[in-house]
């Protein structure tokens, strides 16, 4: 019997080795993918919590995120919703901005909660008299509809997006379920500390979702 030559040798070692790594490439391979396909969670749904926070602008007029959220990096992207909130005719806005670093204090120390974490933002064309929801990530499937912001953020039912006036500040909202069972997911207050018409209703304080 003819023994292998060298160069045989070394493929035939090769290719073993490559059949020894190989169920192992794969697996990373496959924990990659689901990872990236579900960024949030397990099963892809964003955790509203810690995924919807407020941007308004500060003393300095740079945009700054308040957001339950301490670990979004530069560079992150976010989506941006203004909702008219007076009875003048305004249009209700879908924008964007990107995280640029976490701050040490707070945006805003009369309007902080506990957990907040504060975020300078770079964020183009905005007003720095309005003041924003914004929702980690990238959402294209958010649409204005007859002056309403709604849409999916992840494979649930469609939310909508809310903002309403108290006596001395505003309130934001975002909803589920449709017109017919629609609850509240997330809600924030944002204290202006001066007196402002009431275009709030009892519908708008409804217990939040479980």
């Amino acid at each position: 019997m003819r023994r292998p030559r060298g160069d045989a040798l070394i493929n035939l070692f090769s290719i073993r080795n490559w059949l020894k790594i190989l169920p192992a490439i794969l697996v990373l391979s496959h924990s990659a993918t689901l990872s990236a396909a579900a960024p949030n969670s397990a099963q892809g749904l964003i955790d509203f919590d810690h995924a919807i926070g407020l941007v308004a602008a500060s003393h300095e007029q740079q945009f700054c995120l308040s957001i339950k959220n301490g670990k979004l990096k530069s560079g992150q992207a976010l989506t941006l919703v203004w909702i008219p909130i007076s009875d003048v005719k305004q249009t209700a806005e879908i924008r964007s901005a990107t995280v640029r670093k976490l701050l040490t204090g707070s945006c805003d120390a009369v309007n902080s909660v506990g957990g907040d974490a504060a975020y300078d933002l770079d964020a183009l064309n905005l007003d720095t008299g309005k003041i924003y929801i914004a929702i980690v990530g990238s959402h294209a499937d958010l649409r204005i509809l007859h002056g309403v912001v709604e849409g999916k953020l992840d494979s649930r039912n469609s939310v909508s997006f809310r903002a309403c006036s108290g006596m001395e500040g505003l309130h934001f909202s975002v909803w589920t379920g449709g017109a017919l069972k629609e609850k509240p997911v997330w809600h924030r207050y944002y204290y202006l500390g001066y007196d402002v018409e009431p275009t709030c209703k009892d519908t708008d304080f409804e217990e939040r979702a479980k």
